[in-house]
């Protein structure tokens, strides 16, 4: 392989003819002419890059283009210094130098009377040793991000995986790093020109990618607004999915403001209630560049516009009639749509005892781990999206249990075998303790009269000091009030109630203590549009699902054909001819860059990105004494000193006796000061 020129050494690859570029061969186009250039370059060792080309004067179409081997020229130190900035100091390179001049290379012209290209030169030497095979998988053209893989890698990173364990995934999938096709840099360069392609149209992607949902799904709703200089202050959507858990579960609706979501601090302002299994769900989302009336104002105005609860406009303004406007203080705010027992409800769904930051983070739970405050606009929607889509997963499966899965009895009483099928297996459980407990109890009447009965329930173990629960009976309604309110507060009947009916031998619940929205048909109501929506698929989905079908079919193929040489020659065969029927297909290689591609719209002006906020509670906290003492640090009571490591039962300056006499050079200190006084008194 190797030639001696002078002193120099030359490198001919060892390849067969029928690899190697000649004089005189045609290809249809330039990516044809480089892709068989690049294929020789991965048989013989070396990578290949395009050089120079010449275009026509009179078509400006190019016409001559060469490609030379990656070690072709040298490193221009000229232009190097030129992009360091003449206030600083000329920075080295960390990389070493990776050209040696060689001269091989290819030259191809354009056919005068067609659309083919001629080689016309061919320069088959290297001044440079060439790769091994075990090796070549490294060399920069052999390396390369299928369209496929760059949506997967996305879709990873949506997830928080990082990019060192995305390699080891991809080398899983292909059998070993040296057949992934690229390396772990790649990636992280492939990153790095996502966030590049969009800064400064951040806003502007995130609009694009929210009108492009608008078109896939004719239920989605979106609006958004910008100030006078254009520039994007905030935003409000919701999918039919959070619509139609809204018309489910919009009796009680938290809204709540969190922030560090994104880099420009921003405030995300979500909707979410409480779905039949004690999960969080969402009705609808908001971004807001402050906590002003105003913004609140516009997003009362956006989910009244993607709502048809007539009720929700009266709640709505007496909730805000209730609330401190001029101190905007709108966390954990509550606001009742449908009944009036939401606060006790809500201390219920999100932990009852908790304090209201505690609240706030039990209803941000489920997105918590998947956004945090360097985030774009754009990357916080897509991992809010991938956050969200588990929640409805988490409901899914608890759907499918309360489906396939019936709850043990526990007796033979009527009434449990009527709500086991009635209830979640959440609320079931919580119902099954009550029934329980109900059996504890004893009920003593106090007084019968037409209209009421008064009842005192008791418990067999307790005290004469026990306080019993007082139960109602409205006759004319057939209505059965407890004075413990658990029906009021959580929806379900009370172990008193309960002991009740069966003294009375009530073998059913009545219908009108069955709270539909903790049953398993709560999701059956009439959704406002009578039509599903017209969902369309996202083209990059599609093209995950098409790969994911067709790898496992290659992959069976391959485990099958593997198994043999005669198998493993005929797949080879079926594959070489498969992929050119491919290229007789024109089938492109290139699609969209994922969910982030920005779209190409008919909007006359642009849209700014929004201005770094400050948000409420960045400045300095207020402290009390308390803390303030406890931050100074600890006090000696020996030395008198602060902030030391030791008290007056090990102060040294005890131990050695130092300290009285300081005490005692200090008061004669003192005394002479005060003597210093009277004497000069005494001189005036």
């Amino acid at each position: 392989m190797d030639q001696y020129s002078g002193d120099e050494q030359s490198y001919i690859p060892q390849v067969g003819d029928d690899q190697k570029p000649q004089i005189g061969m045609r290809f249809d186009s330039l990516e044809d002419a480089f892709s068989f250039y690049n294929q020789y370059a991965r048989e013989s060792g070396f990578s290949a890059r395009m050089s120079n080309s010449k275009k026509s004067k009179k078509s400006n179409e190019i016409v001559w283009k060469k490609f030379v081997c990656f070690k072709e020229g040298h490193t221009d130190d000229i232009r190097w210094s030129k992009q360091t900035k003449k206030d600083q100091p000329r920075k080295e390179r960390a990389r070493g130098e990776t050209r040696t001049g060689c001269l091989s290379k290819i030259s191809v012209v354009k056919e005068q009377t067609g659309p083919g290209w001629v080689v016309s030169t061919f320069v088959e030497s290297h001044n440079h040793s060439l790769s091994t095979p075990s090796k070549v998988h490294l060399l920069r053209s052999h390396r390369g991000i299928s369209a496929s893989k760059k949506m997967l890698s996305q879709q990873f990173a949506e997830t928080n995986v990082p990019t060192c364990q995305q390699m080891r995934l991809f080398e899983i999938e292909s059998g070993g790093p040296e057949h992934v096709g690229f390396i772990e840099r790649d990636i992280r360069n492939y990153e790095q020109s996502v966030r590049d392609e969009h800064k400064g149209i951040d806003a502007e992607t995130l609009v694009d990618f929210f009108e492009s949902e608008k078109e896939k799904n004719s239920l989605f709703f979106f609006d958004y607004e910008t100030d006078s200089d254009n520039r994007f202050t905030r935003c409000f959507w919701t999918d039919h999915v959070s619509r139609r858990a809204y018309t489910a579960f919009g009796d009680v609706v938290v809204f709540d403001t969190t922030y560090n979501t994104n880099k420009y601090g921003m405030i995300f302002a979500p909707f979410v209630g409480v779905n039949h299994h004690h999960q969080t769900i969402l009705f609808g989302c908001g971004l807001l560049s402050d906590e002003k009336t105003d913004s609140f104002v516009c997003i009362r105005n956006a989910i009244l516009h993607s709502s048809t609860d007539e009720e929700f406009e009266s709640s709505w303004e007496a909730a805000m009639s209730n609330a401190n406007l001029e101190q905007h203080d709108w966390l954990s705010l509550m606001f009742d749509l449908r009944h009036k027992w939401v606060p006790a409800y809500f201390n219920h769904v999100f932990s009852a005892g908790m304090s209201s930051s505690q609240r706030s983070e039990s209803s941000h739970a489920f997105f918590k781990r998947y956004i945090s405050s360097k985030n774009s606009l754009m990357d916080f929607i897509i991992r809010f999206n991938k956050a969200l889509r588990h929640q409805r997963h988490n409901e899914l499966v608890a759907d499918h249990v309360d489906m396939n899965e019936r709850p043990k009895l526990q007796s033979k009483w009527p009434m449990e075998s009527q709500m086991v099928t009635v209830y979640t297996k959440k609320k079931w459980l919580e119902f099954l303790e009550e029934m329980s407990q109900s059996h504890g109890y004893y009920v003593q009447t106090e007084s019968v009269g037409n209209e009421f009965g008064i009842y005192k329930v008791m418990n067999f173990q307790a005290s004469s000091s026990s306080k019993p629960r007082v139960l109602t009976h409205v006759i004319q309604g057939d209505d059965i009030l407890c004075s413990c309110m658990k029906f009021q507060f959580e929806g379900i009947p009370c172990r008193h109630m309960l002991a009740f009916f069966r003294i009375n031998q009530v073998f059913h619940l009545p219908d009108k203590y069955i709270l539909k929205r903790w049953t398993q048909a709560a999701k059956n109501v009439e959704f406002f549009p009578t039509d599903e929506p017209n969902v369309v698929e996202a083209p990059e989905r599609c093209l995950m699902s098409r790969h994911l079908r067709l790898s496992y079919k290659a992959s069976a193929l391959v485990d099958i054909a593997s198994l043999t040489v005669e198998g493993t020659n005929f797949l080879n065969a079926q594959f070489d001819y498969i992929g050119n029927k491919m290229k007789d297909l024109n089938m492109t290689t290139t699609v969209s860059g994922g969910s982030q591609c920005r779209r190409a719209t008919d909007r006359a002006v642009d849209i700014v990105d929004p201005q770094k906020i400050r948000t409420k509670g960045c400045g300095k906290r207020l402290k009390s004494s308390k803390e303030k003492a406890t931050t100074q640090g600890r006090k000696c009571r020996g030395c008198g000193r602060r902030g030391v490591q030791h008290d007056k039962r090990n102060c040294p300056n005890l131990q050695d006796g130092s300290t009285i006499n300081n005490k005692n050079e200090e008061e004669s200190s003192d005394d002479e000061d005060f003597g210093s006084i009277d004497g000069s008194n005494n001189w005036i």
